[in-house]
């Protein structure tokens, strides 16, 4: 039960996260996106003052530094690719996680998180539209192993150091690594309405809650169970999308997103 309660609450990050998608859309009319990491994650690691100590740093860094490489990697590759193309292939994680997490930490698959993983691969492909590679998916690749390696690292240290201070250890890392470029590549920094309403949303829902329920529920599950349900990620996404922007999908992005649901409730009661 504590599996299936946890994945349960995996859900509702996925639900956070996918809910931020059109409210940082807009903000990035005005901000440029490593400044906006970097004020997000600043901000977020304040909510963490009353709990911080030094344990779990170099581990929380090592993720936190691979959560940076998938943002790093991901904002450069979307500057020579679709935002199609870079969605589908960020959710490659959803295969790759589960077997980086074998590969690293000998963490076993069974064959239902197989047909699982498979599922949600071919959901996130019909929702996605994906049109074709091209060379900005290779970035946008390396965005994908990055969180998958992200997904697989939590699943490990969480069992072994107190999740509240891996949380923040990698967050404070995010923050510190995204300065630098925020420095040298903000082209426009305007803080307005919308700014301090997705910084709002991001910093304390999507970064501060999502991040410590991420960490503590991923030591009651497997990393294949974490990755379908982080899947969820872009349903909710197209969801908010559809209410806020004004985006619709088709017929085949609907099949889509029911089969991620089906997935999602395949690996949940697989225990």
């Amino acid at each position: 039960m504590k599996r299936l309660y946890a994945d349960l609450g995996l859900l509702v990050v996925a639900l956070i996260w996918g809910s931020t998608f059109p409210v940082v859309k807009i903000a990035l009319n005005s901000m440029s996106p490593f400044a906006f990491n970097a004020i997000r994650f600043f901000i977020a690691c304040l909510f963490f003052l009353p709990f911080i100590k030094r344990e779990g740093f170099k581990d929380g860094f090592k993720i936190g530094l691979a959560v940076f490489l998938g943002y790093l990697f991901q904002t450069v590759g979307l500057k020579f690719t679709t935002a199609t193309n870079a969605g589908f292939i960020t959710s490659l994680y959803v295969v790759l996680a589960p077997l980086l997490a074998y590969i690293i930490y000998r963490i076993s698959l069974d064959w239902i998180d197989i047909v699982g993983v498979v599922l949600a691969f071919v959901g996130v492909y019909l929702l996605s539209g994906y049109s074709g590679f091209n060379m900005g998916d290779l970035l946008i690749l390396a965005c994908a192993f990055a969180f998958g390696l992200e997904i697989a690292m939590i699943s490990y240290y969480s069992k072994l150091i107190n999740p509240t201070m891996l949380a923040f250890w990698q967050i404070f890392a995010v923050a510190i690594l995204s300065t630098p470029f925020a420095i040298f590549t903000t082209v426009n920094f305007e803080i307005n309405q919308d700014v301090i309403m997705a910084l709002i949303i991001t910093a304390f829902f999507a970064t501060f809650v999502a991040k410590m329920l991420q960490n503590w529920l991923q030591r009651y599950t497997k990393p294949s169970d974490a990755a379908v349900i982080m899947s969820m990620e872009g349903v909710f996404s197209h969801i908010f999308a559809v209410v806020m922007l004004g985006e619709c999908l088709n017929f085949v992005q609907y099949v889509g997103a029911a089969l991620i649901i089906v997935a999602v409730i395949v690996v949940s009661l697989n225990s």
